[in-house]
């Protein structure tokens, strides 16, 4: 049938972003380097709460720099890193001081500097819609300062006031008056030099739309201001003015089809196509199928590791750069937050190294062919839970074959070289290629390898 469904993108200055994978990270569960502590942690790999501390910390996620190189990762995105009183630290104190348990600011610079010399940029969480209750200004607001108020939305003279979510201890800023305008711009321009390349920001849509077009204008020289990441769930209008946005359907629709059976390929590939059409550019879409917002990809799917392998994969392969959440890489499991939220493990079990080499072949794949970066994407045959389809830029060529069904599908199509195996078994001959149940494989035509 060969339909052209998402056309290719142009390379330009965002090509960093594009190639490899976004690796996301929360801070206090990933690696740990150093004991000294501000206050009592838990033991490294035992339950997590939504109030105890492990003491992840910068050095640690320096020091495991070379494991996300290996990985394929061309994007390390932090959860919040300010200091903040919880262990999630979306509830900021300090905007211009790192959270003393996560290091300081020379820790970020080596880690920034780290990351470079393997070429993986750093983006940063900016939570500017909101504060936490110990936000010193807060703290006076809540005195019945009067000036001080006025940066919130305090109900008259009363001592209640606008929230994010309802949450008591996330006042929400007042980004009519001018002060935090300045505020923000401070702070972008504060650990510009440090080095990090882009901002994903929290919450945008709570956030009036010409605050954030007069931050892009106050903050038009940083080489933070080139990407903006918003955070975007269910609606996308918002994100017009981002350069991406964290595309959570991709999570729904890619389970849906591997896992539940809900959606064959017309449905999932329908959906792509919309959400494509929704964005000048899909390349920069940055497609999320596990965060600390959600439970773990493994346990969404019922354990059962093909199914959630084939999501991974898919996630690399289709169009938009592809979000990795800590761990999900070896097959962690963990319901919603806080579980979600385990520790990294220090040593990895048999399995769990096996599970991690199926996912880092495809990501290195990805992170050196421009097909699978900036490649347009045709679909070549479907059928029921299976397709076919073809993802090409200039002279590079990648193929992908896909059955999430529970029965064999058979398509006619011209073979070419052979298929390597992400699951399943992809059995071609000569003008036919059939695919196993629950089998995913990939065919590199003419060794467009690119990077």
């Amino acid at each position: 049938m060969n339909q052209q469904i998402v056309a290719a993108s142009s390379s330009d200055d965002l090509d960093w972003f594009r190639r490899g994978a976004i690796y996301q990270i929360f801070p206090d569960r990933f690696a740990r380097r150093g004991l000294d502590a501000d206050r009592e942690l838990a033991k490294w790999g035992t339950p997590p709460t939504r109030e105890n501390f492990f003491g992840g910390n910068l050095s640690g996620i320096s020091e495991q720099i070379p494991y996300l190189k290996k990985l394929g990762i061309s994007t390390l995105y932090l959860t919040p890193i300010f200091k903040s009183p919880s262990n999630h630290r979306y509830d900021t104190e300090d905007y211009f001081q790192i959270d003393p348990l996560l290091g300081n600011k020379n820790d970020l610079e080596q880690l920034v500097a780290n990351a470079e010399r393997k070429q993986i940029s750093v983006v940063l969480d900016g939570v500017f819609n909101h504060v936490g209750e110990t936000f010193p200004d807060f703290v006076k607001a809540k005195a019945g300062e009067k000036l001080s108020r006025e940066l919130f939305y305090f109900l008259d003279d009363t001592t209640r006031y606008q929230t994010c979510g309802g949450a008591s201890f996330l006042p929400k800023l007042n980004h009519q008056n001018p002060e935090i305008l300045d505020l923000v711009a401070r702070v972008m321009e504060y650990w510009d030099p440090v080095g990090i390349r882009g901002w994903r920001l929290d919450v945008p849509w709570k956030v009036p739309q010409a605050f954030w077009d007069q931050l892009r204008i106050r903050t038009q020289h940083l080489t933070s201001n080139r990407l903006w990441m918003a955070e975007a769930w269910n609606q996308w209008s918002f994100a017009d003015p981002f350069d991406s946005l964290t595309n959570y359907h991709a999570r729904t629709r890619l389970i849906d089809f591997a896992h539940r059976h809900d959606a064959d390929a017309e449905d999932l590939l329908f959906d792509l196509e919309q959400w494509a059409s929704l964005r000048a550019d899909p390349s920069l879409i940055v497609n999320v199928v596990g965060s600390h917002d959600t439970a773990r990809l493994m346990t969404a799917c019922d354990s059962i590791r093909t199914d959630s392998l084939m999501v991974l994969a898919l996630n690399a392969l289709l169009p938009g750069v592809p979000c990795v959440y800590y761990g999900d890489e070896l097959g962690l499991e963990g319901n919603n937050d806080p579980d979600c939220r385990r520790t990294m493990p220090t040593e990895l079990n048999a399995s769990q190294r096996d599970y991690l080499e199926a996912v880092r072949s495809i990501l290195q794949m990805r992170s050196v062919h421009l097909g699978l970066s900036h490649g347009d994407l045709t679909v070549e045959a479907m059928r029921n839970r299976a397709f076919v389809l073809s993802r090409t830029y200039d002279d590079c060529t990648i193929r992908i074959a896909a059955n999430a069904g529970d029965k064999a599908e058979e398509f006619s199509i011209p073979q070419g070289d052979s298929w390597l195996r992400v699951t399943g078994q992809p059995i071609s001959r000569e003008r036919y290629l059939q695919l196993s149940p629950k089998s995913l494989a990939v065919q590199i035509q003419n060794d467009c390898r690119c990077g």
